[in-house]
């Protein structure tokens, strides 16, 4: 999976290095503006070892050309364990999702491509629901959001991204808080 994220990182490096030699640099780029966006990413299973799909919506605001707010939702996904001490091994389902606001700063390499790291707070929400007595609870949890990535612009106000997230704290049992993503934003 890492070697994955590393060739789809190289390949929108490159195609971002390439298309900025042929356009010139837009105003819109340091005006202050919204965006949002959508992603899918994997997850990894603490339980089972297994990688799970996760997917996000997101929106921020821009102030210039480094400065930003950003807010999102991430679904982080379905799991599953046994429940201890019941003799049919009862299988208990979590669900878990997080939510995020962090402030954005972001270094453009070249016209079309650029590094950032996001950082802020986070809270988890992680469902248990199982057939066994007692297994029907919400856990959550607050703690720090942070992130870095490579965006590449496609046009002026549609870019392609792809990130590595840390959402707060871990669940006792489910997924863990680290997401490899990748997505799509749109500037307005």
């Amino acid at each position: 999976m890492k070697k994955t994220m590393f060739a789809v990182l190289a390949g929108m490096l490159a195609m971002g290095a390439a298309q900025a030699q042929t356009l010139s640099t837009n105003a819109a780029d340091t005006a202050p503006h919204f965006y949002m966006g959508t992603g899918i990413g994997v997850v990894k299973d603490s339980v089972s070892g297994d990688r799970d799909r996760t997917w996000k919506i997101f929106g921020g605001y821009e102030f210039d050309q480094n400065w930003g707010l950003e807010a999102g939702y991430s679904h982080l996904g379905k799991t599953g364990f046994y429940v201890p001490g019941t003799t049919d091994y009862t299988a208990a389902h979590i669900k878990s999702s997080s939510v995020y606001a962090a402030a954005k700063y972001k270094y453009a390499l070249s016209e079309r491509t650029s590094v950032y790291g996001k950082l802020g707070l986070s809270h988890g929400e992680y469902r248990y629901s199982s057939s066994a007595p007692g297994w029907n609870f919400k856990e959550s949890n607050n703690g720090v959001y942070a992130a870095v990535g490579v965006d590449a612009k496609l046009t002026e106000r549609v870019s392609l991204y792809a990130e590595y997230e840390r959402n707060g704290k871990r669940a006792w049992n489910g997924p863990e808080n680290r997401i490899f993503g990748a997505g799509v934003k749109f500037g307005f």
